[in-house]
């Protein structure tokens, strides 16, 4: 007999099959029953998609190969013209793409599949990826990047002469439009991911820190191109490296920005941030709207990863739901008739388990048509 199967009666049959326990069906989640948990060891593979259809891998190799580029030249222009700016910018490129391959081996470690050791999964390390990546930024880019722009705007003498080259320009050039390039595929990967969700709900709420970081570094990468255009550009036209250095700092500042916007968002995830208040709602409705369930008491969501939402919630079942009065009566019967009552009552309460089973895998499919990011689910009966 398959526990699935709807053609069952609602109330536990009398077919003679042996009581069992009830189990779930689905490795990925538990239900409890009178204090009882199952086994929720994952037994199949649920690795997450393979990182090749993660929206937010082309937006980091795209950023890797073009931020690349883009720091070789601007460290090749800060060699001929000593630039503060133009160092800062260099530091900020570089920064970019080793961060950028940071969150690239976070992309990679958390595709690993469910394991005993882990049994949900390694989700999770892309964010511990990109707190690193924070990190690095903070102290490489804002770091130095702000102490070289105080140190060249103290050193600086009103004698000292600006030397600004065509390879300056035309550098900076060649940076704005990698950089505005590799700032649209990050969009349009951000775009991609947040599916209904509203773009800047997205960037702030949302649980793929991976694109939206990508999209934070271009952002200021564009930002701080311009900002050097316009410092140094005021240094060649005033010849004082004042606006320069003052440049750097800017530039410094907002990567400082950058770093610690990325560090809370990855850390309240590490930290267990639940799902939004609309989409936790929206559950608890749909789960109080299904015939069996008379009301939700306890309801928690928790972020694993991209897509992939772990979710316990403690129910109250409509008792009426669950009895067949046919065949409660056939029981009655058969102790009036002279039967042990002992054992009648035994078979009783093991079909109303067996029916309490077959509700919970039942609940849990349809939850998961309805909300396919939940790949764990914790139901336990109030």
């Amino acid at each position: 007999m398959d526990p699935d199967d709807d053609s069952n009666p609602p109330v536990g049959d009398n077919s003679g099959d042996k009581p069992n326990r009830p189990s779930s069906r689905t490795p990925q989640s538990s239900a409890s029953f009178r204090g009882r948990r199952l086994d929720t060891t994952p037994t199949e593979d649920y690795s997450p998609q393979s990182i090749w259809e993660d929206a937010s891998i082309r937006a980091v190799l795209v950023a890797i190969f073009g931020n690349g580029l883009v720091t070789i030249a601007k460290f090749a222009a800060w060699l001929v013209t000593r630039s503060p700016s133009m160092l800062a910018e260099s530091v900020h490129s570089l920064a970019d793409t080793s961060n950028q391959i940071l969150l690239l081996v976070g992309i990679r470690h958390s595709t690993g599949r469910a394991t005993k050791e882990f049994p949900f999964g390694k989700g999770r390390a892309r964010y511990i990826w990109n707190l690193i990546s924070a990190v690095g930024i903070f102290f490489v880019g804002f770091g130095f990047t702000v102490w070289h722009g105080i140190e060249a705007l103290i050193a600086t003498q009103p004698t000292d002469s600006v030397s600004t080259g065509l390879e300056t320009w035309l550098v900076l050039l060649l940076a704005l439009a990698i950089e505005g390039y590799t700032l649209f595929v990050a969009f349009r990967s951000v775009n991609e991911a947040r599916g209904d969700m509203g773009f800047w709900e997205f960037v702030r709420h949302g649980d793929d820190p991976t694109g939206v970081a990508v999209l934070l570094e271009d952002s200021i990468a564009v930002l701080g191109v311009l900002t050097a255009f316009v410092c140094i550009g005021l240094s060649h036209y005033f010849d004082s490296r004042v606006p320069d250095a003052i440049g750097a700092i800017i530039i410094g500042s907002l990567l400082g920005v950058m770093a610690v916007s990325l560090a809370i968002a990855n850390g309240r995830i590490l930290m267990g941030r639940a799902m939004s208040v609309d989409r936790e709602v929206e559950i608890r409705e749909y789960l109080e709207s299904l015939p069996s369930i008379e009301r939700v008491t306890s309801l928690k969501t928790a972020v694993l990863a991209p897509g992939n939402v772990r979710l316990a919630a403690e129910i109250e079942f409509h008792g009426s739901a669950f009895i067949d009065r046919d065949l409660i009566e056939r029981d009655a019967d058969r102790i009036r008739e002279g039967e042990d009552a002992a054992p009648v009552l035994y078979e009783t309460a093991e079909r109303m388990v067996r029916v309490m089973g077959r509700e919970m895998n039942r609940l849990e499919m349809q939850i998961r048509a309805q909300f396919p990011e939940i790949s764990y689910i914790d139901l336990e009966v109030n």
